[in-house]
């Protein structure tokens, strides 16, 4: 405890221990902005709302990087200011000096920093670990659980990937241990289908799922995600920050809806080609563990 006590004491911890608190009414803020802004936009297109959702996420990381800079700042003039509070002290004042509801509030949640501090980066570690995994199982799924596809779907592929204009070598690969289609990857990216999908599915339906997954890859969501992770590792505490990455997702999903559905020309078979997945998976034998 005296360690946690000291090391709390250090200035950069004091920064860190008032930008995380600052970011609770900060976050608040942002999220009822945002969920404004998002109603706002119901009647508008997915990728707008998934605009308005990212920009609304990147504030959120913004906010508390602005704070940590003006904390600095502030500690960096600290001396001077505290020499100016000294020579004002010894100045004669027939009026008591008020306190500040700013200074108030400091001496309040001042010795409340450790414990806020130790749960924070308890937090963090263990979703970092838990990211970390998800990242292992990636690499092995990619790597160690996939197999070849029939030649011909590399030639519908490769027409999906000039309608799309997306000029990346995508691999497309089965595989027993996913559930559902699956886009891995930034530089290399990596289609995973399962197994059930290619036996069970009709090629216009596969098609449509590859256009989603495509998209996808096309848009970058990969790395996307990767960065909203990271958001969620270390904000992890406000509601808001998991709120707001939901539904990044959700409309990251019909963004790439939408271009299936133009590429496909009907809406619903992508619609159906996931109901019928649905109903393949429900059916199927349990994967083997990897």
């Amino acid at each position: 405890m005296t360690t946690l006590l000291s090391l709390v004491g250090q200035p950069w911890a004091q920064i860190l221990g008032w930008t995380l608190i600052h970011f609770l009414w900060q976050g608040a803020a942002l999220g009822l902005a945002a969920w404004l802004g998002l109603v706002l936009l119901r009647g508008a297109s997915a990728r707008a709302r998934y605009g308005l959702a990212c920009a609304f996420l990147l504030l959120m990381v913004a906010a508390p990087t602005a704070t940590a800079l003006l904390l600095q700042r502030q500690a960096s003039a600290a001396p001077l200011a505290q020499l100016s509070v000294a020579v004002e002290a010894a100045a004669p004042s027939s009026l008591p000096a008020a306190v500040p509801l700013a200074q108030r509030m400091k001496a309040a949640l001042d010795p409340a920093l450790p414990w806020l501090l130790a749960g924070w980066a308890a937090g963090v570690l263990l979703l970092s670990a838990r990211f970390l995994g998800s990242w292992v199982r990636v690499q092995r799924l990619r790597r160690r659980s996939a197999s070849p596809v029939p030649s011909e779907w590399h030639l519908v592929l490769s027409r999906l990937c000039r309608e799309l204009k997306l000029s990346r070598t995508v691999r497309l690969l089965q595989s027993a241990a996913v559930e559902v289609p699956t886009a891995l990857g930034w530089l290399r990216p990596v289609i995973l289908l399962p197994a059930c999908a290619l036996a069970g599915l009709s090629p216009i339906q596969l098609e449509a799922i590859l256009a989603h997954e495509l998209a996808h890859i096309r848009r970058g969501d990969f790395l996307v995600n990767l960065l909203q992770s990271l958001v969620e590792v270390l904000l992890f505490y406000h509601p808001a920050v998991w709120w707001l990455s939901a539904r990044i997702r959700a409309e990251r999903e019909l963004c790439c809806d939408d271009v299936a559905a133009e590429l496909c020309g009907d809406p619903l078979i992508l619609a159906r080609a996931l109901t019928d997945l649905e109903a393949l998976r429900a059916t199927a034998p349990p994967s083997p563990t990897h």
